[in-house]
């Protein structure tokens, strides 16, 4: 067996990780409501998900990516499709880091002591569209690992 595909299966295995801790999220605030202790409970255990596991899957996928390429996969970091995978996850990176962690912080301190303040529905609009933002451009990446679109 080639090494490259052990990283492919990787690769593979991580992305469904991420990929599927993240499309939970919804469905986990959904069940809390605005009950301030359900509230709070998801929200924590939201972020906890994405720290350890969604956040270190999604790095995994990136690293075995990389390693996929350079131990013989019959890819290039020159093929668009590749190249335009890498920009879009650096610019997830960057939202996650810069904005969307931020907001996520906000809306648990506000879900803390106001949970049905406007400031909370406010904050909570904001990390959620900020969610799907960033889920919708995984899905793309997604998209273009498995249609590898020539051009773009």
């Amino acid at each position: 067996m080639q090494i490259w595909l052990v990283f492919k299966l990787i690769h593979i295995l991580s992305v469904i990780t991420a990929v599927g801790a993240n499309l939970t999220y919804m469905f986990w605030y959904s069940r809390a409501g605005q009950t301030p202790d359900k509230l709070v409970w998801v929200i924590d255990n939201v972020r906890a998900l994405d720290r350890r596991v969604a956040n270190p899957a999604y790095l995994v996928a990136a690293l075995a990516g990389i390693a996929m390429i350079l131990t013989g996969a019959p890819y290039n970091f020159e093929m668009p499709w590749i190249a335009a995978s890498i920009v879009i996850y650096l610019a997830i990176a960057a939202l996650g880091g810069a904005v969307y962690a931020p907001a996520m912080r906000r809306q648990a301190a506000l879900a803390r002591t106001a949970p049905t303040s406007a400031d909370y529905a406010a904050a909570a609009r904001r990390s959620r569209m900020l969610g799907l933002l960033a889920t919708g451009l995984v899905l793309v990446i997604v998209c273009l690992m498995v249609f590898q679109p020539a051009s773009l």
